[in-house]
């Protein structure tokens, strides 16, 4: 997901972190993002249950740290089949989905 929040990142000024591996998870970018930023977006090609965005609300939890969240992925659901493209597409997993979500909540914050 790394390729389809760069712009997103860059476009809005925000920090990307590559997490490439969930663990061992890199718990000081995690604090040190939600130190320095009004909102997290966490994006995942995997299941958001029990995925890496769960162990980013972990991280943030286990240190009593409240921030908005923002999480995308892939829902406890069965999945239509098609390509990687169409399956993106139809679950708002898109850079411009995401963008248009992102720019939404943090003009209400």
């Amino acid at each position: 997901m790394t390729n389809v929040l760069a712009p997103i990142a860059e476009k809005l000024g925000g920090t990307l972190i590559d997490m490439r591996f969930v663990k061992p998870i890199d718990e000081v970018a995690i604090l040190e993002a939600a130190k320095t930023h009004d909102l997290m977006v966490c994006a995942e090609e995997g299941m958001l249950m029990g995925g890496a965005c769960s162990a980013v609300l972990e991280v943030l939890a286990d240190h009593g740290v409240l921030k908005p969240v923002m999480r995308f992925g892939l829902p406890d659901d069965f999945v239509e089949q098609g390509t990687q493209a169409e399956l993106m597409e139809s679950l708002g997993l898109t850079s411009e989905a995401i963008e248009a979500k992102v720019v939404q909540r943090l003009q209400a914050l």
